[in-house]
Formats: C-alpha cells, structure tokens, sequence
C-alpha cells in the first residue's frame, strides 16, 4: 500500500468521533486494518459499536474533509506518525494500549540511547526545582534523553536543564499538539519544537482535560527506559506514572527527602518499597547504560545449538516460528504476503515480527519486507 494511502487511512481511524481506543483494539483484530474498517458496511461492525458510534463512523468516511485536516495538520509545523510508519516508536508497540496515531513536533527520541521519564510535583519547592534542573543537565551530557510532560515544576526545570546540556528533551502533552499548560511554558515549548520533540496522542484542537493526564501519563513511562521521581506527595499524580512504570517493567528511581516534608513523603515511600535511592546522577546513569547494553547484547545473541548437533527452533514461541519458517534467507517477502500465509491480523502479525526483529533473526531488506538473518 502507497505510504500516503496509508497514512490516509489510519489518520481517519484514529479521529473518528467517539470511537475510544478499545472499540479501535475490536474493529483491527476484527478487520486487520483501517482501510478495511473504511470500506465495511454497517452490519459487519454493528456487534462492536453503539448506534451512536456507527453514525459517527459512517459520517467521518469523507475524503473531502480528511484530506483538509491533514493538511491543517501540516500547516500547524506538525505530522502524523502512525503504527505503520518506519519513526513510529518501538517502545509504545510493548504497551498493552498502544496509540495507534500520534501528532508530534520536532523529533522523536533515538532508539539507540536511553530514554529516562522525570515526573514530580508541579507545586516543586526551589530545592526540587534546582535539583531537576541540574540533574537532568548532568545525565543529558551522559547522552541519555529526557522526557517529561511539559507542567510546571518539576517537569519543565527537567526540561530546561536539558536543553541548558545541549540534550534532547520530549514534552508528551495531556492535551491536542497546539495546547499548551500551562501558557507560561510557551517559550518552553516553542524551545523544545526546534531542538527537541513535542507529542501527543491528540490532533489539534484538542483541550487540556484532567482525565487525559492519566492516559498522557503512560506514553511517557512507556518511552522511557526508567522513571525518575522528584518531590511527590502521597497523593501525587506522579504516582500514575510510577504505577504504570512498574506495569511495563521499567526501573523507578526516587530522590530522598526530610521525613517532615510532604512532598518527599511519596519519594520516601517508593525507596522503602524498593525504588533506587538517587543522591546523585551516576546513579541512575549506572542503571540504565547497564540495563541498556544488557538489553543490546541479547539482541545480538546468535542461535542456540542442541548437544545433538542439530539447530534447535529460532523461537520458542510457536506463532514466531510460524512466521520464521515462511521466510527465506535470499527471497524476500513482503508484509502483505505474511498477512495471506499466517493468517494473522494485521496488528498481531505487527507485534510478532517487533519482536523477531529484536532477536535479530530476521530484518527488514526494504519497508515492510522480510529476510532471514541465517
């Protein structure tokens, strides 16, 4: 499929309204794409939408219209990164809610270095502010990433601290691409445009609400290699992160605090409960570059040779050496024909070959084209 087509559809999926992301999971295990989903009849989906989102979704199939806010996309200085896309990050294909569309300003983080999320209070103390501020210019010069949620507080002294290094900073935002909170960041923001990166799940427009944090929230920790807390209370919303963070298997780090203080009560709370104690950079630094290079050696690991002499499977996983034995090592084969042969959904067979390419049995000889690796 033409890459414009593509981005076609999926942009259209992404934006029908009323459609949440769990009626989006349905209709893609049901129709395997969204250019299937455009062209179905009502009854074919009637079972998985409410009357209302089959009106909704009948009415946004208008090219016309698509088309228009594409291109009001692109005029705002930003783009659509889809599931499909060769810049869509690796990362967000692990979550168990994936976006299967983001909106994004600048560039992207690079996958080839660690990424730590920094959350905290936005009601900081300077303390909390300086100590952000200074560690993230600390570790930017180790050359990892930050990321953060572009708040006030601890958020943006990460941020600025970062660019002060001359490092990459991502803001995930908690509403549309063009919203900003708060309006004093927008200097910020407009920074981190040019020299870093700016994301959201959300098209323009698109209000700051409370409820979106919490979704906002898990892209950050789901970008990141480790979450880095700074100056939470017990009730923080830094916790949803934390929480997330742990669901994705990701390190958590906390910077200690005085037992009187309310915002270290949380930070205190996480080390007792097993977070690493931070008192400096390198401890984190330490963490995640040991993590990292463990993560990059075993995806170089070459395969395995049973005491007999014969090759055991590529993989342990059935449904991967399904897809492994209809590939050839000199015939490349295209995405497409995977999908026919599996018969495999479109996202699954997605997912599948993520994580074949990761054991670095398999890659890719062109977009969307396979080859084994031995």
């Amino acid at each position: 499929m033409e890459e414009g087509k593509t981005t076609f559809f999926w942009y259209w999926f992404v934006n029908i309204p009323g459609v949440g992301s769990a009626a989006r999971r349905k209709l893609l295990d049901r129709f395997g794409h969204p250019e299937a989903v455009y062209g179905a009849k009502e009854k074919e989906y009637r079972d998985i939408l409410n009357q209302r989102q089959c009106v909704y979704l009948q009415r946004s199939r208008n090219t016309h219209r698509i088309n228009q806010s594409m291109s009001k996309l692109q005029e705002s200085g930003a783009r659509f990164v889809h599931w499909e896309s060769p810049e869509y990050p690796r990362k967000f294909r692990q979550l168990f809610d994936p976006p299967y569309g983001i909106y994004v300003r600048g560039t992207l983080p690079a996958e080839d270095r660690p990424v730590l999320g920094m959350v905290g209070s936005r009601t900081a103390t300077p303390y909390g502010l300086h100590t952000a501020r200074e560690f993230a210019k600390v570790l930017a010069g180790e050359k990892i990433q930050i990321v953060s949620g572009l708040a006030a507080g601890i958020d943006a002294a990460s941020h600025r601290g970062t660019l002060e290094a001359g490092g990459y900073t991502l803001g995930v935002l908690g509403g549309g691409i063009d919203t900003l909170y708060p309006r004093e960041n927008f200097s910020l923001y407009m920074e981190m445009y040019k020299r870093g990166g700016v994301l959201s799940e959300y098209n323009l427009g698109v209000p700051n609400s409370p409820g979106l944090f919490p979704v906002r929230n898990r892209l950050i920790s789901g970008i990141s290699d480790g979450v880095f807390v700074l100056e939470a209370g017990e009730k923080s919303g830094s916790f949803i992160t934390i929480d997330q963070a742990l669901e994705q298997g990701k390190d958590v780090f906390a910077l200690p605090g005085r037992v009187s203080d309310p915002l270290s009560a949380g930070c205190n709370r996480l080390i007792a409960e097993g977070a690493v104690l931070v008192q400096r950079p390198e401890d984190i630094a330490e963490v995640l570059f040991k993590k990292y290079e463990k993560f990059r050696s075993k995806i170089y690991t070459k395969e395995v040779k049973s005491l007999a002499g014969t090759e055991e499977p590529a993989f342990k996983d059935p449904e991967c050496q399904k897809i492994y034995e209809l590939l050839d090592v000199n015939r490349p084969t295209s995405f497409n024909e995977l999908l026919e042969k599996s018969g495999y959904n479109f996202v699954k067979l997605q997912y599948i070959l993520l994580e074949m390419e990761i054991s670095q049995k398999i890659y890719q000889s062109a977009q969307n084209t396979y080859l084994r690796k031995f």
